[in-house]
């Protein structure tokens, strides 16, 4: 049996959002034009009220993936990851997957951002698996379209689909979880030790026993 740490990413490993920064992060670097922003912002805008609509709001910020090739994109969120994300790691977060990794767990990073940049992440920090939402490629290009959003009750079918992939045997008992946002229970629920990070009231309403840690 396995021992892991699931961890989300946006405002718990990380300081805030990680999808508008890569947007402008590509429009300043003229991967993508500028107004791609009205684009996001109306694609968010379409679908307030109606969570199930996420990925297509998503495919709105992202358009401009369209026909790039994942060498392309790659060159770019690298780039992404030194000047913009790095910066704004949680230094106690950071320390954490370290002493996790030291302690032989297997940790795994399960976010709702992109995979467009977030498969990337093990170059960065001792992650060992990213599960995130997909872009979807065809012919090594990405087409633009993006599949179902890595929040809420996607995140434990994620991980159990990612378990019987790579025939592990998940040890609940001694594994943990770290999130941020209500969104994050599910995940969170899978595992003895849950940790809550910063958390927002509703998390906390949702796992009122769970312990607190506070990276900010």
């Amino acid at each position: 049996m396995t021992k892991c740490a699931f961890f989300d990413f946006d405002d718990t490993l990380c300081r805030g959002d990680s999808v508008v920064p890569f947007l402008l992060y590509a429009i300043r670097k003229g991967a993508a034009p500028w107004t791609q922003l009205f684009r996001s912002a109306k694609g968010y805008l379409l679908q307030l009220g109606h969570p199930e609509k996420i990925s297509g709001a998503k495919e709105s910020t992202f358009s401009f993936i369209k026909g790039k090739t994942q060498e392309e994109i790659d060159e770019l969120a690298r780039g992404f990851f030194r000047e913009i994300i790095t910066p704004r790691l949680f230094e106690q977060g950071v320390a954490e997957l370290w002493r996790l990794k030291a302690e032989g767990y297997t940790i795994v990073v399960v976010s709702a951002s992109v995979d467009l940049y977030m498969h990337l992440l093990p170059e960065f920090l001792p992650v060992d698996a990213v599960l995130a939402t997909p872009c979807l490629k065809e012919n090594d290009c990405y087409t633009g379209r993006i599949a179902a959003n890595c929040k809420g009750e996607e995140k434990p079918r994620r991980i159990a689909a990612w378990l019987q992939e790579n025939g592990i045997e998940l040890d609940a008992a001694a594994s943990r979880a770290y999130g941020d946002s209500p969104s994050d229970a599910p995940m969170l629920r899978m595992v003895a030790l849950p940790m809550l990070v910063d958390p927002h009231k509703k998390l906390v309403a949702a796992l009122p026993d769970a312990p607190h840690v506070h990276w900010r």
